[in-house]
């Protein structure tokens, strides 16, 4: 059992990205750590304050129409559909393919005690989005009405994660052998992600400009149409609004027994479920040809581009602007302006886009960075890196080179629609390729140089740099203000967006130094 508990531990530790430390046992209570913590419980109260403000305006609709206790079936749903969108795609790092797995199976410890701290790690971290969502709805309930079942409530929360994780290992693991029979594994991944993020939009253009009674009768047919395929729904309801023992039965030993079923399943069939998801599909037209060298720069380039590609997270987490802004220029090709406009709550949509489109396209420019990650993604590795006769210099700049790929393939192509689609003057024109370029440059190095600052190299899994690291917010966070204060200062004219052009292309100028100093001093100082 305390072999359980400590793997338990190590696991929940890696999940936040805590370091560690002092031959190798994990202290939470280091100097990046502390900035860990508040940064996560930063966006915990962030989420919680967003489930707030969600159950606080859907309560006096749900009143009118005289069915409030359905506030709480509309917050049990969207706690299972955030369970499992947000567990699918990692399933196969963290349960099935997790980096330490040589390591792990190779203590005097039993496999299913090693996959039961795995699945357990999971439940605690879904408990926790469980509770940051389900207690603001229960906040926002009683500032309304009266509630006579709140220990029944609060003991359910430990129960409603289960299911939702369970679907989300069955979903996980199907999509992960659903891929694995590509050649390119990744193709079935970015498929499913851009679904994902198209039915998102899809969604928000649904729920603009509906009235709290809209939203109330919206969610009161959609828990009835989902209740006739997920009783859980109608089990939690009866639960809450007329509680009974049968029915707590029912919802607390079924969620278990399914658990415990995904158990013994994971412990007989792991090592088939695991070669049948790491197993390579090998073209049968390989051809035997001349191998031509590359330059340097142009080798680790092309390495550098098939890692970015090998992983459908890497990309999708990374170049989610570029992404949103190909969904825009799509839309407007699509639909009308009217529909564009309503979509974004805007009222002339060629209005402000003269006036705001050089701005929205620096700003997906620096939601965009696949090099605040890119060092640490070297991983235990690294020493490699650092064996080979390239300077360092070189390295660095095949790493900024991927996001500048993407990047001003994004800008030239969102700069040539939007100057066409607003007829604008030559020097307006000029502008919107160079201002999103000086930005492009700006996030590129802006990233790599705070991963150089505070890399991760012993990660469990590629999703803690990827997603969780210090860098990641970082570069999230000075990319946002670099765009904010320009528009806070002066009116986006001509000369003032030269001006900016000029100042952001400096800093790059600035940046580029620094990490040919600074940065390639920090990595030789690192340990291979």
């Amino acid at each position: 059992m305390n072999k359980f508990f400590l793997i338990t531990k190590i696991n929940l530790l890696s999940f936040f990205n805590l370091q560690r430390v002092n031959n190798s046992k994990y202290k939470s209570v280091n100097k990046k750590n502390y900035f860990r913590i508040l940064l996560f419980v930063f966006v915990f109260l962030y989420l919680g304050y967003y489930a707030y403000f969600i159950s606080y305006n859907l309560m006096p609709g749900l009143i009118s129409i005289n069915k409030p206790h359905l506030l709480f079936g509309i917050i049990f749903m969207i706690v299972n559909m955030f369970i499992i969108f947000s567990n699918i795609f990692k399933i196969k790092s963290v349960l099935i393919d997790f980096k330490d797995y040589d390591l792990l199976f190779s203590l005097p410890i039993k496999r299913n005690t090693i996959l039961l701290s795995k699945l357990f790690s999971l439940y605690l971290l879904n408990l926790l989005y469980t509770v940051i969502f389900m207690i603001p709805a229960f906040v926002a309930y009683i500032k309304f009405l009266s509630f006579d079942n709140t220990l029944i409530y609060f003991l359910l929360i430990f129960i409603v994660p289960i299911v939702p994780l369970v679907i989300s290992i069955i979903i996980g693991i199907m999509l992960s052998f659903f891929t694995s029979k590509f050649i390119n594994k990744t193709i079935g991944g970015y498929i499913m992600y851009i679904l994902i993020i198209a039915i998102a939009f899809y969604v928000s253009f649904k729920l603009d400009g509906m009235t709290s009674v809209d939203m109330a009768n919206m969610s009161s047919n959609s828990i009835d149409k989902v209740g006739g395929y997920y009783p859980f729904v109608d089990i939690f309801l009866r639960i809450i609004t007329n509680f009974n023992w049968p029915d707590l039965l029912i919802f607390i030993i079924a969620p278990l027994v399914l658990m415990v079923i995904m158990s013994v399943i994971l412990d007989t069939s792991y090592d088939k479920i695991r070669a049948g998801l790491i197993r390579n599909k090998v073209s049968d037209n390989y051809q035997i040809r001349e191998y031509r060298g590359n330059i340097p720069l142009v080798s680790l380039y092309k390495k550098e581009m098939k890692k970015f590609l090998s992983n459908p997270m890497y990309p999708l987490n990374t170049i989610i602007g570029c992404i949103m802004l190909i969904f825009i220029i799509i839309g407007l090709l699509v639909f009308d302006d009217s529909t564009i406009a309503k979509l974004f709550s805007i009222n002339e949509l060629s209005a402000f886009l003269q006036k705001y489109v050089v701005l929205m396209i620096c700003l997906f420019c620096v939601l965009s960075s696949t090099t605040h990650c890119s060092l640490s993604l070297e991983g235990k590795s690294f020493w490699i890196v650092k064996m080979i006769p390239v300077k360092i210099r070189v390295i660095l700049f095949s790493k900024i080179l991927v996001n500048l790929t993407i990047l001003v393939a994004t800008v030239i192509i969102s700069a040539t629609f939007f100057g066409i689609y607003l007829h604008l003057a030559f020097i307006d024109f000029l502008i919107l390729y160079l201002m999103p370029l000086a930005y492009s440059f700006f996030i590129s190095q802006m990233g790599l140089l705070f991963n150089i600052m505070d890399p991760k190299f012993d990660y469990a899994n590629e999703v803690q740099v990827i997603k969780q690291s210090l860098p990641v917010f970082l570069t999230l966070i000075v990319g946002l203000i670099s765009v904010i204060i320009p528009l806070s200062i002066h009116e986006l004219n001509t000369a003032y967006c030269i001006l900016v052009t000029g100042i952001i292309f400096i800093i790059d100028i600035i940046l580029c130094i620094v990490i040919n100093t600074y940065g390639v001093k920090k990595i030789n100082r690192m340990g291979g």
